[in-house]
């Protein structure tokens, strides 16, 4: 797809309701919360394998407002000093939780979490009703290189440590080869 690591990319689910039911007769509301992310390459996953993981602090219309109008591009709501880590949506535009039966009901007969019990109704999970964890198929289209303003390469692809441009010396480190031990015998 011509994406590179630091990469800007729209991520996309079903269009019938994400990111929300009825998006294309609200045009500024779309662009809030159809999520724009920045991609890292991560070689433990396997191929075509997208994971946002702890994307919390989703974009809002007013953290929107601030990040294309204030000098520096914080997206930080003026009037309510909330700031998003997105510049628009989250994880949220592209995925629609489950609950798990124990968030749903008060009699039902369950293990415990995180001991050997068991228990009838509601339990504390690490896993709220709005975090639970979510799978989807997606569609991914790069948006913007993921250097400054858009342009060029992101910085940190060229400190020689980021996957796909090692430079030597990593390299070398990541076969075990960049430091040799001598002993004496």
């Amino acid at each position: 797809l011509g994406i590179e690591d630091g990469d800007y990319i729209y991520v996309d689910a079903n269009p019938a309701d994400r990111p929300f039911v009825n998006w294309s007769e609200d045009p500024a509301r779309h662009k809030a919360f159809r999520l724009l992310t920045r991609v890292k390459y991560n070689p433990a996953y396997p191929y075509n394998v997208v994971m946002t993981k702890h994307s919390a602090w989703i974009a809002s219309e007013r953290t929107v407002k601030a990040h294309e109008e204030r000098p520096d591009g914080r997206a930080l709501a003026a009037d309510t000093g909330y700031q998003s880590n997105f510049r628009y949506g989250s994880h949220q535009s592209i995925t629609r939780g489950w609950a798990p039966i124990m968030h749903q009901t008060d009699s039902l007969f369950h293990k415990k979490v995180g001991r050997m019990a068991f228990t009838f109704g509601f339990d504390v999970d690490n896993h709220a009703v709005n975090t639970v964890p979510k799978e989807t198929l997606v569609r991914i289209e790069r948006a913007e290189a993921g250097g400054p303003n858009g342009e060029g390469a992101w910085p940190p692809t060229e400190t020689g440590f980021t996957p796909g441009h090692e430079s030597t010396a990593m390299t070398r480190y990541l076969s075990g080869q960049l430091t040799r031990v001598e002993t004496k015998s």
